[in-house]
């Protein structure tokens, strides 16, 4: 009787948490470049428009490939094509998770001076994980469109120098 009852409580506060983050709204959680908004790859090659960091999205959902939302704002439909050869070693649920999040703008900005490691993060948004392994490294690879790349160096956790 007490395993019942300690599993209808388990199931209770995990429908509870589902319902409260289901009424969270979501945001993007850097800016995110496209050309087309029907095909955004999560490579985020820099080219095209730009989706802000902090955009409302809605009617978000996700399928084996990708990931779809709504920006009310703008009126758009978005479908981002998970690319998992630039992201070795994270699934497509780990990249969504940090693609999205519950902070609007001013949460994501606040208490940042100059451009440290996450004022490039919410600018550029994460460089893909094929060319730099780890975002505690001092050089970021980014590409601008499918042929050409640049890294941005950082001392001390600021930028140092970028080869753009």
């Amino acid at each position: 009787m007490k395993a019942r009852a300690a599993s209808l409580a388990a199931i209770l506060a995990f429908a509870a948490a589902n319902a409260a983050s289901a009424a969270d709204k979501l945001y993007t959680a850097y800016n995110i470049w496209f050309e087309q908004p029907t095909k955004v790859y999560s490579t985020n090659y820099q080219r095209g428009n730009i989706l802000p960091a902090g955009s409302e999205v809605k009617d978000v959902s996700r399928s084996s490939k990708n990931l779809e939302f709504t920006d009310p704002n703008l009126g758009m439909k978005f479908a981002v094509e998970f690319v998992a050869k630039h992201h070795p070693g994270m699934t497509r649920d780990q990249w969504i998770d940090r693609f999205l999040t519950t902070r609007d703008f001013a949460a994501l900005s606040s208490g940042q001076a100059g451009m440290s490691k996450k004022a490039v993060l919410l600018a550029a948004g994460y460089p893909p994980e094929v060319a730099t392994a780890s975002t505690k490294l001092d050089a970021w690879k980014y590409w601008r469109h499918r042929f050409g790349s640049y890294l941005v160096h950082f001392d001390n956790g600021k930028v140092s120098k970028s080869e753009q």
